[in-house]
């Protein structure tokens, strides 16, 4: 089980992972949550009630919980596990912010690349308009160039 993951747009974890890493109990990571002491505004930031489902099939209330949410929690934990797994925590949070950045940048090139592409068909289909239009008047210009190369001629007659 991935400890983030991407969600709504915000990287997250939850609250189950986190009992799960922690080596805690869902229910004392829940009453945590409950017992911080923040503000609604950053608890309805950072902590969203979700649901996950047991190995029993059972649907289990947890938390999803932001960057900012997890090290509030967190950081409130102690012990040489619970030190191991916020140094596992920070860097899984800054790698997916990064590939999200990066990802970003990506979708930059790839819109760029794709009005490239864009103005090459109109360019495209500019020029193929102008072939068309060229076989329509071709056969005329011929004539005329035929005609004229005609008339330029010189005849001689043998009387």
């Amino acid at each position: 089980m991935d400890l983030v993951k991407f969600t709504n747009g915000v990287v997250t974890t939850n609250s189950k992972i986190i009992a799960d890493r922690f080596g805690k109990t869902h229910r004392d990571v829940i009453r945590a949550i409950k017992l911080l002491e923040c503000s609604e505004e950053f608890r309805g930031r950072c902590f969203a009630q979700s649901y996950y489902t047991s190995t029993q099939n059972k649907r289990i209330k947890c938390y999803e919980i932001t960057k900012d949410g997890f090290m509030f929690l967190g950081m409130g934990f102690t012990g040489k596990k619970a030190a191991r797994w916020k140094e596992d925590y920070i860097s899984a949070f800054n790698h997916m912010e990064a590939h999200i950045s990066q990802s970003g940048t990506m979708m930059e090139k790839i819109n760029s690349a794709l009005a490239i592409m864009e103005q090459d068909k109109k360019t495209a289909s500019l020029c193929a308009q102008g072939l068309n239009q060229w076989k329509r008047v071709k056969r005329k210009h011929k004539k005329e160039v035929d005609r004229l190369v005609n008339e330029s001629q010189l005849v001689l007659s043998l009387e």
